[in-house]
C-alpha cells in the first residue's frame, strides 16, 4: 500500500507540474494590453483643411503579442467605437472651445477609409493565423492602428481642435500553448484615443487690378478712379493688414508715377484713398478681420490736380501689395 500510495502521489505531482508548465507557457504566449492612443493630423491652414480631407494614422493603444509560429485557426479582434467626446449622432467631430466650431471626421479600419466605423458601431479584424493577425499591429507604438479622415467644406478659424475616441475591444485569439497546441484566449479591454488637429491662419490676394487714369493734357484733366478694389481672402477671424508700397519714391503724402524721356525723368503725383477717405500711404496700412471668404477692399486713386504741368509721356508706378497676418 505504501508503494502504491507513493506511486499515485508521484503521478499526481507530475500532473501538477505539467499543468503548471502549461499555464506558464500559455501566459507567456498570450498577451493583450491596453493603454492610451493618439491620432494627430498634420497642421494645416484653414483653406487646405476646408478643401482637402486630412488623413491621420492613430495609435489605438491596443496591443497583442504572441508566438511567431502560425497555426491554422480563426483569430478575431473587434473594436466598438463606444463614444467620442464631441459626437453628434453617429458622427465624430473635432472641437475648439475658443472658436466654438466643429469639424466632422470619420474613423476607419483601413488607410483608404473604405471601411468607415460610425460612433456606436463595431469593426472586426480577422485572420486564420495568429501571425497574420499580429502583422496588423503596425502602428508606431505596436498597437492596432485606426485611420482618421476629416470632412471637407469647413470654414474654420485658426486654433487647436480636439476630440477623444473611447473604444471597447473584444478578442478571440489562438495563442501557442504547451507542445504547440492552440489555446484560445478571450478577453476585453478599453482604450481612449486623443485626436488633435491644429488649424493655422492663411491669406490669399485674389485680385489686385491695375489702375488706369486714361489720358489728359494737364494734371487737372485726369478724373479720379473710384471703381477699383483689392480682393483679399483670409482665415475666419484672422486679423490682417494690407500695405501698398510704391516702386517710386513718394513726395510727402503723394505717390509718384514716373516717365523718362531723353534721359530726363519726370513725375506725376497721385494719391490713393481708403474707403474712409483717409490717404493710403506706404506707412498707413489697412487693417481688417478675415471671414474665410474673399473681401473687397475699395480705394480711390486721384491725380494731384494742383501740381505743375509735366511733359507729355506715359507715366507709371508699380505698387507692391503685402498682406500680413
Amino acid at each position: 500500500m505504501n508503494r502504491k500510495g507513493k506511486w499515485i502521489y508521484r503521478v499526481f505531482s507530475g500532473l501538477l507540474m505539467i499543468s503548471a508548465l502549461f499555464g506558464s507557457i500559455q501566459a507567456a504566449q498570450a498577451a493583450c494590453t491596453s493603454s492610451s492612443g493618439a491620432g494627430t493630423f498634420t497642421s494645416n491652414n484653414s483653406f487646405t483643411v476646408g478643401t482637402t480631407s486630412e488623413m491621420a494614422t492613430a495609435t489605438s493603444g491596443f496591443v497583442c503579442s504572441g508566438s511567431v509560429l502560425s497555426l491554422l485557426s480563426t483569430n478575431t479582434v473587434t473594436a466598438t467605437i463606444a463614444s467620442t467626446t464631441n459626437a453628434t449622432g453617429t458622427t465624430a467631430r473635432l472641437y475648439n472651445a475658443t472658436t466654438k466650431q466643429y469639424l466632422p471626421y470619420i474613423i476607419c479600419q483601413d488607410n483608404g477609409c473604405n471601411v468607415p466605423v460610425n460612433v456606436g458601431s463595431s469593426t472586426t479584424w480577422s485572420s486564420t493565423t495568429l501571425l497574420g493577425l499580429l502583422g496588423l499591429f503596425n502602428a508606431s507604438d505596436g498597437s492596432l492602428p485606426l485611420y482618421l479622415k476629416t470632412a471637407t467644406g469647413s470654414n474654420l478659424a485658426a486654433g487647436t481642435y480636439t476630440d477623444s475616441i473611447n473604444i471597447n475591444w473584444a478578442y478571440h485569439i489562438c495563442f501557442i500553448g504547451v507542445l504547440g497546441a492552440c489555446v484560445y484566449t478571450d478577453g476585453t479591454a478599453t482604450t481612449s484615443i486623443a485626436v488633435t488637429l491644429i488649424v493655422t491662419n492663411y491669406c490669399y490676394i485674389d485680385n489686385a487690378p491695375n489702375v488706369s487714369f486714361g489720358s489728359a493734357a494737364f494734371p487737372a484733366g485726369f478724373a479720379s478712379v473710384t471703381s477699383n478694389a483689392l480682393s483679399v481672402r483670409c482665415t475666419l477671424s484672422a486679423t490682417y493688414t494690407v500695405n501698398l508700397a510704391s516702386s517710386n519714391a513718394s513726395n510727402g503724402q503723394y505717390r509718384q508715377m514716373s516717365s523718362t524721356v531723353n534721359s530726363v525723368t519726370s513725375y506725376l503725383q497721385y494719391q490713393l484713398f481708403k474707403a474712409d477717405t483717409t490717404v493710403w500711404t506706404a506707412a498707413t496700412n489697412a487693417s481688417l478681420t478675415g471671414t474665410g471668404l474673399s473681401q473687397s477692399i475699395p480705394y480711390t486713386a486721384t491725380v494731384n490736380a494742383s501740381q505743375a504741368n509735366v511733359p507729355a509721356g506715359s507715366y507709371s508706378d508699380t505698387i507692391l501689395v503685402t498682406v500680413t497676418y
